[in-house]
């Protein structure tokens, strides 16, 4: 018994639930959602590399001035600004315990660089290493390359979604159908890009001419969801 009242209640609402209508009186069942994606995978053609300045000190004032010291000369090394952009990151320092008492104090800088020549970059990074230390090294597709990847992406997602449209309309036997919404929408996965073991020892040392770098891809995709009303004779 205990079973049979299961039954029941789990079939009522179905039972008495009426046919759901939509705003231009379509049935719901004549409505069908899909989406189609497409991508493809770009070169990288942008670089960042981050380096650091540290330093410890007993003083504060004198660490700060290290620091400084040593961005000033890595900025100074940044001959051709249009190639390189250089950020200077905020500066951090805290203090190194002894015996829980404050022995001296670390301090760090980040110097960013961002450039599309790989090679000038490369050169540069040789340079700094003599006094900076690398911290990482990232490749991504540049915002106008994207731009470009993706409009031609949008047109390949819009296609396919037509034909997909077309091919459920076959499927289910309708005579046509109408379109009721479209979205379109672009992400991307960047591959992450290790830098290899040769590559940071050839990097590491103080003249550097081409490290073997591997810039990667960027797979980057577009997709179109939306909602087709099936026509019927």
């Amino acid at each position: 018994m205990k079973q049979s009242a299961i039954w029941v209640l789990l079939f009522v609402p179905l039972i008495l639930s009426p046919p759901r209508v939509g705003a231009d009186n379509a049935l719901v069942e004549d409505q069908v959602s899909f989406q189609a994606e497409v991508g493809r995978d770009v070169d990288n053609d942008r670089v960042v590399a981050e380096l650091a300045a540290m330093a410890e000190n007993r003083d504060p004032a004198q660490l700060a001035q290290q620091i400084n010291e040593t961005m000033r000369w890595a900025l100074g090394q940044v001959t051709d600004k249009k190639q390189i952009r250089p950020r200077s990151g905020t500066y951090q320092t805290y203090p190194v315990y002894d015996n829980k008492k404050i022995a001296r104090w670390r301090g760090r800088q980040v110097l960013q660089l961002e450039s599309a020549d790989v090679d000038r970059l490369s050169q540069l990074i040789g340079r700094l290493q003599a006094r900076l230390q690398m911290q990482s090294l990232q490749f991504s597709v540049s915002p106008d390359k994207r731009r470009d990847v993706e409009s031609d992406l949008i047109e390949e997602a819009l296609a396919v979604f037509k034909q997909r449209a077309e091919l459920i309309r076959k499927s289910l036997g309708a005579s046509g159908y109408r379109l009721m919404d479209v979205t379109v929408h672009s992400g991307g996965t960047q591959r992450p890009v290790p830098l290899r073991a040769e590559a940071m020892a050839s990097v590491s040392r103080a003249a550097v001419s081409s490290p073997a770098i591997e810039h990667g891809t960027t797979r980057i995709t577009v997709q179109a969801s939306g909602r087709i009303h099936l026509l019927r004779n």
